[in-house]
């Protein structure tokens, strides 16, 4: 019989993680993609308000610099989980069970940054076992279809992490704090979807990481284990949240996940629709040339797409927006580029975008769909093409993987680079964010993490 997570992921964080080249390369580009969203957002008056709880706080201040000040880790954790977050541009994690992984990277800050002179190797070992607890789960166990929110497995991770750090490993503890978690259950997800989508969505996973390490913090407390709580009938966590569907993780823990996250290179949308933006892109100049004779677009796509982000109605606002393949694919067909601006109320194209968007049609492609759940493959493939008003068509444009599939790693590092040093511009020059990407890239397993976290401080 399947263990429960309680003593699997304790078992789990209890064996050393081995960093080779391969992994100490991704846990490099995923700190610095991390660092640079949560530099961007900051540059948002309302945004980093929010995140720092305080009205006091200017855009283009220095989260890291603010850090400092702060006196409890969860208000760390939740702070830069804010801004990590926000744009919805951090990495993603897909599977029966979507994710963004990177939601844990405050928790896991939060500690190193009272306890920097601890190993790089340290730091990047917590990384590795929070994206792993969290996207290990998303293939094994699906939270969406039950109604609940994915960022019950932030809280999970986050604190079943921060427990073994702050417990020196202690099992009986880091049990305890699963348990616990398991006791608090997950949230709806209903927050994601029409008609009630709104910013929650922007600070959910801060809100369960913050969640996580309270949790963690009350077990340190002698008390029960709560050994059956996850199986139990009538009173279970499976019993009553599941359905009696056991939860399982969908492969053996390692450091897989890290290794294989998805990068959101080039476009802040849902991940399930990058493909098609890639694709609309290509269309974008023809699309434009004989717009006048364009009778309507069609997106071949996989089915969680269809089911997740596609035939929307009514677009509400622009946490609506950037999880609508038909306005992601319209956006990037009228503009041939999909930023964040296109989503705001504000956005003087809106309206052109809404047009085309009537005019859009999605259906599934089965062999889209059986080589996204297909574990060696994992494709997130769209096509689209334009239909005219005489009935002939475009170039069916399809992109099997969008930019930031492990498949096409070593051709987005440039392009993550790109990303990282437009969005410390916000704060730092290009000469200071150029020296900070190599600063990380040249860290050795070995080095104190205070050299890491003095990168990114005011010169």
């Amino acid at each position: 019989m399947t263990e429960n997570l309680d003593l699997s992921i304790s078992n789990y964080l209890s064996k050393k993680i081995i960093i080779d080249e391969e992994l100490l390369l991704a846990a490099k580009l995923t700190i610095l993609d991390t660092f640079g969203c949560i530099i961007e957002a900051s540059s948002h008056q309302e945004v980093i308000n929010f995140a720092f709880q305080s009205k006091e706080v200017s855009d283009g201040s220095n989260p890291f610099e603010l850090v400092k000040e702060i006196q409890d880790p969860k208000d760390i954790s939740f702070a830069l989980t804010v801004l990590t977050r926000w744009f919805d541009y951090n990495d993603t994690f897909l599977a029966k069970e979507w994710a963004h992984p990177s939601d844990n990277f405050g928790s896991v800050f939060s500690y190193f940054v009272n306890n920097q002179h601890l190993l790089f190797e340290d730091f990047i070992t917590s990384l590795v076992q929070t994206y792993e607890i969290q996207g290990s789960l998303c293939l094994g166990t699906s939270l969406n279809k039950e109604g609940y929110d994915h960022v019950f497995y932030v809280k999970l991770a986050s604190g079943a992490v921060y427990s073994h750090l702050i417990n020196d490993g202690n099992k009986e503890i880091v049990r305890r704090t699963i348990n616990n978690i398991l006791l608090d259950g997950p949230s709806l997800r209903s927050y994601r979807h029409f008609p009630n989508v709104g910013k929650r969505k922007s600070w959910a996973a801060a809100d369960a990481s913050k969640r996580g390490m309270e949790l963690a913090q009350f077990s340190k407390f002698d008390d029960e284990i709560y050994e059956t709580i996850q199986t139990t009938e009538n009173w279970g966590f499976e019993n009553v949240y599941m359905d009696d569907q056991r939860m399982a993780f969908g492969k053996e823990l390692d450091s897989w996940v890290l290794k294989n996250i998805l990068f959101k290179v080039l476009f802040p949308a849902e991940f399930h629709g990058q493909s098609a933006v890639e694709a609309a892109i290509k269309l974008s100049s023809e699309f434009n040339e004989k717009i006048k004779s364009v009778k309507q677009i069609n997106i071949y796509t996989h089915e969680p797409a269809v089911r997740i982000i596609s035939n929307k109605t009514v677009l509400k606002n622009a946490s609506d927006r950037d999880h609508s393949l038909e306005y992601m694919v319209a956006a990037a067909l009228l503009f041939g580029d999909l930023t964040y601006e296109m989503y705001e109320d504000d956005f003087g194209g809106i309206d052109r975008i809404e047009e085309l968007r009537k005019n859009i049609f999605v259906q599934e492609d089965k062999t889209f769909t059986e080589n996204y759940y297909e574990f060696s493959k994992r494709d997130i493939s769209n096509s689209v093409e334009i239909q005219y008003s005489d009935d002939s068509k475009s170039k069916l444009e399809t992109v099997i993987n969008p930019i930031g599939h492990p498949t096409r790693r070593e051709e987005a590092v440039p392009l993550l680079k790109n990303k990282f040093t437009k969005n410390l511009n916000k704060l730092f020059s290009t000469e200071k964010a150029d020296f900070i990407w190599d600063g990380v890239m040249s860290l050795s397993n070995n080095d104190e993490v205070s050299k890491l976290l003095k990168l990114f401080h005011n010169d």
